[in-house]
């Protein structure tokens, strides 16, 4: 996100949110809040070296979880609106006392000119649920709660990059700043269309771009639909903007599929993280992103 309400992906109520937590920098006798940099737990554990966080959250994210958070809900296209649900369950012995946080974030947004060099934005925070405080919930061990919002998705915002993620924080604040997190899920929105809508005008087809598997080790796919006779490319960058591969190609039939072999112009395989891609033809113009393990 940005901090500063000058830049385009600025969100009051995630700065509000950020600044509830001790500042992580230190400088010349005093703190100071710093971007870039890596947040989890409440906890400044990374640092401006982007090649340290990768590790960090996956060392993270492999500890276990004494809380079980399964989602649903429902979304309108049409209108931009829709209900999500999530279930927390205590999968511990003791009753757990926490905030329950819902965010809208959206991802793969590109542009130039962006603060500290960085064109590409993951995961940016648009929207806290019903705010950045969240709801306060007790737990009985082995039991569960669900709770309910609804929620918006605002014009300019591409739906299809846009997910909802909860979460579940103790409130305690440990001596090394951190409040843990137990758990936490993600639902894209696009998901939540409970069906097809009928509509009594003719609805033009939504064209888009999936991958599969990913997370992937050897390979992964992209599929898409597009009219037959169009050009494509397909370009995968590096998360520091560099074009590792490019993957051009035309349609003979509605239903495409590209495998990338995670090999770069050179043939040589690419290491592990986090790639991103541009599909652009002249239908469709869209960004992902890869993990590559």
């Amino acid at each position: 996100m940005h901090i500063s309400s000058s830049y385009p992906l600025y969100c009051g109520e995630a700065r509000s949110r950020w600044y509830s937590y001790p500042p992580p920098y230190y400088s010349g006798g005093n703190w100071y809040y710093a971007t870039p940099w890596l947040w989890y737990d409440g906890d400044p554990h990374g640092s401006y070296t982007y090649s340290q966080w990768q590790s960090k959250i996956v060392t993270r994210m492999n500890q276990p979880a004494p809380v079980t958070v399964t989602m649903w809900g429902d979304y309108s296209v049409t209108a931009g609106t829709g209900t999500i649900n999530a279930q927390f369950r205590n999968d511990s012995t003791a009753t757990m006392a926490g905030r329950v946080l819902f965010v809208i974030t959206e991802d793969s947004l590109y542009y130039t000119g962006a603060p500290n060099g960085d064109l590409w934005h993951n995961h940016v925070a648009r929207d806290y649920i019903p705010n950045q405080n969240g709801q306060f919930v007790s737990i009985s061990a082995g039991d569960s709660l669900t709770v309910t919002y609804g929620f918006t998705i605002q014009a300019g915002w591409d739906e299809n990059r846009c997910d909802i993620i909860a979460f579940i924080q103790d409130t305690q604040l440990q001596a090394d700043s951190t409040k843990e997190i137990w758990q936490g899920g993600i639902k894209p929105v696009m998901e939540l269309i409970p069906g097809v809508e009928e509509h009594e005008v003719e609805i033009a087809p939504i064209y888009a771009v999936t991958t599969a598997p990913n997370p992937c080790v050897r390979n992964t796919s992209f599929q898409f639909d597009l009219p037959i006779g169009t050009d494509y490319r397909i370009d995968i960058y590096d998360v520091s903007g560099r074009r590792v591969r490019s993957l051009p190609g035309f349609t003979h039939q509605i239903s495409g599929s590209v495998n990338w072999d995670l090999t770069n112009e050179q043939g040589a395989k690419v290491g592990a993280g986090i790639y991103l891609y541009r599909f652009t033809s002249e239908v469709l113009n869209t960004s992902g992103k890869v993990v590559v393990r």
